[in-house]
């Protein structure tokens, strides 16, 4: 009997592992939500909650009341605010090394960054794009502010 209880354990154990190695390693998690906040994910889209894994290739959307703090495997801290929509296109880490390479962008909202161990050891591999531009890391914490279009 406790040999058959422990088959069923270990096969669930491993079913469960199969299930969630299809999907793509977490990148860092969303520390704290205010108002509106959408995740968009592979055609689908779902409301975001404190302690949701993000992936590259997410994009976060707040809405008018919404803002948003997210902790990236590195330690660089993004706080995207009202009105903000935030693409991660790409986040590498390796938590050994620390090497790794990171490309978010804004098109619309305001973003507060403060970079994390990637920048630390090579800044020029973490950018961020917004419609007019390419801005590259010099610095350890600052804000990035995209008008929405027509309000120049």
């Amino acid at each position: 009997m406790r040999i058959a209880v422990a088959a069923a354990v270990l096969g669930v154990t491993l079913l469960s592992t199969a299930v969630h190695a299809d999907e793509p390693a977490a990148i860092g998690r969303v520390k704290r939500v205010s108002g509106s906040v959408l995740l968009d994910r592979a055609g689908k889209t779902v409301p975001v909650t404190p302690g949701m894994a993000l992936q590259a290739g997410d994009q976060i959307r707040t809405g008018a009341d919404g803002l948003v703090g997210v902790t990236l495997a590195d330690d660089t801290l993004l706080s995207a605010g009202k009105g903000s929509r935030l693409l991660i296109n790409d986040f590498r880490f390796d938590a050994t090394t620390h090497d790794g390479g990171m490309l978010a962008t804004l098109s619309q909202g305001s973003l507060h960054v403060v970079t994390g161990l990637i920048a630390k050891k090579a800044p020029e591999k973490v950018n961020f794009k917004t419609p007019s531009t390419v801005l590259g890391v010099r610095g350890t914490d600052f804000v990035v502010e995209v008008p929405e279009a027509g309000a120049l």
